[in-house]
């Protein structure tokens, strides 16, 4: 990772220099066996998190030499329980069952829980690829993971990079439903109970089991490099609970949780009471809330009307006026200088895939003026510049421009040329006192002009409100 961010750090890209920062927004995501793998994503400066050392660089902000600092190395977290870590209602002790080990699968036996109900060594170790080993149930020392019910079979696994894997299955006699809220309550409760500790996410999960949840949350033990990560994976069947634990030292985590020890728990649980449960997840997410469509901003239908179906999230508006605001448009054809020719405000608003950070995603901006007159007058300075701008290698088209009564919009494409040529479609559109950009990278999914002129067109529209 290190070396990928200081090979990129020097390179003069065609896109947009702001940062890819986003608030998070609900969306519904079906996700594929490819998906589930649980590997790690690298994009430029972004690094999903593998969950066997849950590091991951943050997100980047500004130009590419902003990269941020290299990922640290795993440091070892100790296993007595945090004295920051806020207090629980205690269960039953589980050493009232047999002691960790004595089950048939591995880990501590439940008379109510079948046998081979519980993640082998093989399940995580296929799922991770890493080496694993059976260690004591209820020992992992991770932040806010709870004491494991009296009744409960339990596992669980340790790797040689200090990550943890805890899981018990709750039998709970036709209150499923309200021992998984119980649970899910209970987590965020102490996720979100200050100090050192902080809820990053949540999610609900359908398709797996009857009903369950994704949360990720961070904890003591903590050094000045990293804190402990955590993910877990709760779902009901039946009259059962199942908890999956997953955690471990790391700098930042910006990924989307993964369900996949989700289904394998399932899995494990259903095959040993004989019956068929889906495994097929989706997932929905609930924290932190979705921004939503916002008034005078494309919309997420905007984008699927060009063929962005897959940027569901919109983020946080940011306005020159904030930290890590935009001072100036962020895309290298759009040369003009908003703030330098009278805008009072630059806004800018950022469009991605939740599921898939690193990946595509799509930028506008919006300058405010005092006027109508100050932003035609900086539009059409604006428009000329652009059909004037060139840069070695890009082979730069205008694709078309419109007037009509209340607006008018132009468009541009960019495409480089090699091995690791990158395309680009912009456009700039004027309405009222306010001038707007839009820019977009193409990866994987191509907007043609015809698109491209119609998505300038609506967010013309779409201004005012």
């Amino acid at each position: 990772m290190s070396s990928l961010e200081s090979d990129v750090a020097g390179i003069s890209l065609p896109g947009p220099a702001a940062a890819r920062r986003r608030a998070a927004q609900r969306t519904r995501h079906q996700l594929t066996g490819g998906v589930l793998a649980g590997v790690a994503a690298v994009a430029l400066g972004v690094f999903a998190v593998s969950p066997p050392d849950f590091v991951a660089s943050p997100d980047p902000a500004g130009s590419p030499s902003d990269s941020p600092t290299p990922t640290a190395v795993p440091t070892t977290p100790t296993q007595s329980p945090s004295p920051s870590t806020p207090p629980v209602e205690p269960s039953p002790d589980p050493s009232s069952g047999e002691s960790p080990g004595g089950g048939e699968d591995g880990g501590s036996d439940s008379p109510t829980v079948p046998a081979g109900a519980l993640l082998t060594v093989d399940d995580v170790e296929n799922d991770t690829s890493e080496a694993w080993a059976e260690v004591d149930a209820g020992a992992s020392g991770l932040p806010c993971v709870p004491d494991i019910p009296g009744d409960a079979a339990a596992v669980a696994y340790e790797s040689p990079y200090d990550s943890h894997i805890e899981q018990f299955v709750d039998p709970a006699d036709g209150a499923a439903e309200a021992r998984l809220e119980e649970l899910r309550d209970e987590l965020t409760g102490c996720a979100e109970s200050g100090g050192d500790f902080h809820l990053i996410q949540v999610w609900s999960l359908s398709g797996v089991g009857d009903a369950g949840y994704l949360l990720v949350w961070n904890g003591p033990p903590t050094t000045p490099d990293t804190q402990t990560y955590v993910t877990a994976s709760l779902v009901r069947t039946g009259d059962f609970v199942s908890a999956v634990f997953h955690g471990g030292p790391g700098q930042d985590y910006n990924a989307p949780a993964q369900p996949r020890l989700a289904v394998l728990a399932i899995e494990r649980l259903c095959g040993a009471l004989g019956t068929e449960c889906p495994t097929t997840p989706e997932q929905e997410r609930l924290f932190p809330e979705p921004t939503g469509d916002l008034d005078g901003w494309l919309t997420t239908d905007d984008l699927a009307e060009a063929g962005l179906e897959a940027l569901t999230d919109g983020g946080q508006v940011l306005d020159s006026g904030d930290e890590g605001g935009p001072t100036g448009y962020g895309y290298v054809a759009f040369t003009r200088d908003p703030l330098a020719d009278g805008a009072e405000l630059l806004e800018q608003r950022q469009y991605g895939d939740p599921m898939d950070p690193g990946g595509p995603i799509l930028i506008q901006e919006r300058a405010t003026f005092a006027d109508a007159e100050g932003a035609r007058a900086h539009y059409a300075e604006l428009v000329f510049e652009a059909n004037q701008f060139s840069q070695p290698g890009d082979v730069i088209e205008s694709t078309g421009d419109v007037s009509v009564p209340g607006y008018e919009a132009a468009t541009w494409r960019a495409e480089g040329s090699g091995e690791f040529a990158s395309v680009f479609v912009y456009g700039a559109a004027v309405s009222e006192n306010v001038v707007t950009v839009v820019y977009y990278g193409v990866d994987q999914v191509d907007v043609p002009p015809e698109q491209m002129q119609q998505l300038l067109e609506r967010a013309a529209q779409r201004i005012g409100g």
